[in-house]
């Protein structure tokens, strides 16, 4: 017997050994639990960190009207983000309808922004999927196929600007104009290189190690650019809603785009948001800083601390009814 085939019973023993003998009922039952007590901390500290009477306040001195427009744009946003996953839900033959992949999606997006990529984006995405039934591989190439998506329309419409020279950093930045374009042509191609090679690929599965890439057909990839470079606009939307007056949608929108990138690339001091701390360094020439941090923080109520609010319940209504269907039919 060859060592690779020693390798192999000895993982395939040990499953079957676990499968039988370890108590997985209770393990699940644990885990469960672990999982609503980490999402009840999180909720209670994101809730003590914020200034709620600030918050009112900010709400009673925006016009409605604003905050109807604000609200409605999110909610699309909202609607485009959760539609990745519909793609992958097409790609993978998923069984699940998608009004519930769709629903589930969206919640994800809430507790993504309020409580980190990792608890809202994974393990959310992970709890809801499983209990609609979908298997964790699959679940992991759904959330794939979400961030390549999300951060392909990103690139193209980052890498456009920042070429372009549009985008002059402080000094204090450790990037500047130049490096910025220079950034934005890399950016470019890589879109570039993506879609030619899932038009011209002759197969379309790739395997590195464990891992299986499987690449989409070019109209799934062109559409994943639309779709991306769609949620990427309505997020600026709602931004620019509450910016004052005298600063230009294009403005915004750009700002959005540098905010992003230099929260990967750069520390921000002071004890500020990236976002605030980007917005203030690059705009505070034109309009009043106090008026950026203002609509800054009416556009985290909106788009943060509302979906937040609306999401919770519904997560919870979501598996009380799951609950009761599972004692239902057993």
């Amino acid at each position: 017997m060859s060592a690779t085939e020693g390798l192999k019973n000895t993982w395939t023993n040990g499953y079957d050994w676990a499968r039988e003998k370890l108590p997985w009922p209770i393990i699940k039952k644990v885990l469960t639990v672990v999982f609503f007590v980490l999402v009840a901390t999180l909720l209670v500290k994101q809730g003590a960190t914020i200034e709620w009477a600030k918050v009112w306040q900010t709400l009673k001195d925006t016009s409605v009207l604003t905050l109807g427009i604000g609200a409605g744009l999110g909610f699309l946003c909202y609607c485009v983000y959760a539609s990745y996953d519909l793609l992958g839900r097409y790609l993978l033959k998923l069984k699940v309808s998608w009004p519930k992949t769709w629903f589930a999606a969206g919640l994800c997006y809430a507790f993504n922004l309020n409580l980190s990529a990792l608890v809202g984006g994974v393990a959310f995405r992970y709890r809801l999927y499983s209990r609609l039934g979908i298997k964790a591989a699959d679940v992991t190439r759904i959330l794939g196929i979400s961030v390549v998506t999300n951060w392909s329309g990103y690139i193209l419409l980052a890498g456009g600007l920042f070429v372009s020279g549009q985008i002059n950093p402080p000094d204090s930045w450790p990037v500047g104009q130049i490096s910025l374009q220079v950034i934005g042509a890399v950016f470019i191609l890589v879109i570039a290189a993506y879609v030619g090679v899932c038009w011209g690929a002759r197969k379309r599965e790739y395997r590195f190690k464990s891992t299986t890439i499987t690449l989409p057909p070019v109209s799934i990839a062109l559409l994943q650019l639309v779709m991306a470079c769609a949620h990427w606009t309505l997020m600026a939307s709602v931004i620019y809603q509450f910016m004052p007056d005298e600063i230009a949608f294009a403005t915004v929108f750009a700002v959005l785009l540098v905010s992003a990138l230099a929260g990967v690339i750069t520390h921000i001091p002071g004890g500020l948001g990236v976002l605030e701390a980007v917005f203030i360094a690059l705009l505070s020439g034109q309009v009043d800083k106090t008026d950026i941090l203002a609509g800054l923080f009416a556009y985290r109520c909106v788009f943060y601390l509302l979906p937040l609010a609306v999401a919770t319940p519904l997560y919870l209504i979501f598996e009380a009814s799951t609950r009761k269907r599972e004692k239902v039919s057993a």
